[in-house]
Formats: C-alpha cells, structure tokens, sequence
C-alpha cells in the first residue's frame, strides 16, 4: 500500500506540472534547433568599394623619419585587412636602435550608416585615438574631434598619405589650431614596401 500510494502521489503531480515541464522541453528543443542554423551563417564578404579606399596602404612597409633632435628614426608597419576584408588593422613598431620602444595598433573601418572611415588607435605609452574620414579624401586622410591643448587652444589632429605609388607613400601627423585652415607637421614617416 505504501508503494501505492508513493507512486499514485507522484504520478499525480507529474500530470500537475506536465503542461509546465512540456513547456520548458519544448523551448529547450526550439533552442537547440537554432543553434546550428545560427552558427552555420556566413558573414556578409565585403563587397563595398569605399571599403577599398585604404587598400593602397595594406602590406608590410619599413619606416623611417627624422626625429625632434634630428636623429634618425626607424620603424615597421604591417597593415591586412582581417574579418572578412571589413578591417584594416595596423601593427606599428619603432625599430630605432636605442630608441623607446613605442608601438601601437590600429583598427579601421569604412561605417556605411555614417558614410565614414573610423580608426580607433592604442598604444603602449597608453594612448587611445579616435578618428574619422571621409573615404574620398584628397589626400586620404582621418582626423581627431576638436579638444582643447594645452595653451588652451582648440586643436584638431590629423593623419594624412601622400605621394602614394605602389612602393612607398609619405604619413604626416598634422595639428591645426585654426579649424583646419592650415596643419603643422609633427611627424613625417617615409614608407617604403618591405621586400
């Protein structure tokens, strides 16, 4: 009887709580069958041709500059386009026998919403950017927001490519304090195409 009377109590609550328990199976299943559906999309190739508008500046370049003191400067750049050819992304290093050790990654995208290239910069000095472009510039080029220096100037900073054939190019890092009116350079790196 005591057994009876166990399995008549639990046969009685399993058709209590049935409708629930089928409920929860049924979004258990439902879930498991959009799992592989989900993970077998493929991302969308890009296929934007504003997308192209850094495609000059891809490849592994050596670097070279002069420095505030007049020395020489040395460094590498590798830029590849990653995720699908949506990303540009960088890997700077200064090379420069005895120098600091300053590198840095960039990442860039072409942002259709916006009709804007976007750059986020970091580095190992602990720098963060963040820049914007049109992607038919002439020259190519991508800019900070405006902020205030420290003179208590409204300043914008600017990177540019230049003088670009298929083997070497000319980057400048340019201030203005005159909304763009005129920049002043305060680095200019040589590019030439590693062999």
């Amino acid at each position: 009887m005591g057994r009876e009377a166990g399995g008549g109590f639990f046969a009685r609550h399993l058709i209590a709580y049935l409708p629930l328990v089928m409920r929860y199976v049924l979004q258990l299943l439902a879930l498991l069958l959009l799992v592989p559906v989900a993970s077998s999309q493929q991302p969308t190739p890009c296929t934007q041709p504003e997308v192209a508008a850094l495609d000059f500046w891809l490849g592994t370049w050596d670097l070279t500059w002069t420095n505030a003191d007049g020395s020489d400067g040395k460094g590498t750049n590798t830029i590849a386009k990653t995720l699908g050819g949506w990303v540009v992304l960088e890997d700077f290093q200064d090379t420069t026998p005895g120098g600091t050790g300053f590198a840095g990654q960039s990442v860039s995208v072409f942002d259709a919403r916006s009709g804007l290239w976007k750059q986020t910069w970091v580095d190992n000095a602990g720098g963060y950017l963040l820049f914007t472009g049109t992607p038919d510039a002439e020259p190519m080029e991508v800019r900070t927001a405006p902020f205030q220096n420290p003179q208590g100037q409204t300043q914008i900073n600017r990177m540019t490519w230049t003088d670009v054939t298929d083997d070497a190019l000319t980057w400048r890092w340019q201030r203005s304090t005159d909304d763009g009116a005129t920049w002043t350079d305060m680095w200019v790196v040589a590019y030439t195409r590693a062999e």
